[in-house]
């Protein structure tokens, strides 16, 4: 099957019907099917980049399509949101050295902010530009949705408004900031692994 056969097929896909034997999970060609792969390694480098990039196109057509505009921005927030919480959990588990936390898993983006400062200054980063501007944005995402849920449901778990809402936001402005803090993210993590190489090589010159 083709591009263009898929094209044809769902020419009327806004009145597309379920149909006896559809599956969701089909192969069809390997140039035009996304692979999903199951190794954690890999996942850490791809998704936070995903959901970014997903919050983007999702921005992109907030911005031409008004009508879309007010479906598809919880979406577009949550994309960001959960980029910055893989951001940051990847930094945590390639750099924390294996450490425990308490509690092990956590969605709260101000926790794990901690666990990734704890890092920045074993790491002897403490005094690094530009960190407590990342620290109040990220702390302006976690005020927003602390739990992951706000962006994903329309209510709490009891039934209640979330307590973000009620408000404009400028999606140039969403988008822009966004990029920065990928680009903080991804300098981060280049920094940390240039500082392991040079300890590797620290390591393997010293004389036995």
């Amino acid at each position: 099957m083709t591009m263009n056969d898929n094209a044809a097929e769902t020419k009327d896909f806004e009145t597309r019907w379920p149909r006896k034997g559809d599956r969701l999970f089909v192969e069809s060609a390997w140039a035009y099917d996304a692979h999903v792969i199951r190794d954690p390694g890999e996942r850490f480098y791809r998704m936070p980049m995903g959901y970014k990039r997903a919050g983007d196109i999702l921005i992109d057509q907030a911005a031409a399509n008004v009508v879309d505009r007010a479906n598809v921005i919880y979406a577009a927030l949550f994309c960001y949101r959960q980029s910055i919480e893989l951001f940051l959990k990847r930094l945590i588990h390639e750099f924390g050295k294996g450490k425990v936390y308490s509690p092990k898993n956590t969605h709260e983006l101000t926790r794990l902010w901690e666990r990734f400062m704890c890092i920045v200054n074993e790491r002897g980063r403490g005094e690094s530009v530009d960190l407590s501007t990342v620290e109040k944005l990220v702390t302006e995402m976690h005020d927003a949705d602390q739990k992951s849920d706000g962006f994903r449901f329309p209510t709490d778990v009891k039934g209640g408004p979330f307590h973000f809402g009620d408000r404009d936001i400028a999606l140039v402005t969403v988008q822009e900031v966004m990029q920065g803090l990928q680009n903080f993210f991804e300098c981060v993590y280049l920094d940390f692994a240039h500082q392991d190489d040079v300890a590797s090589e620290k390591i393997s010159e010293t004389p036995p």
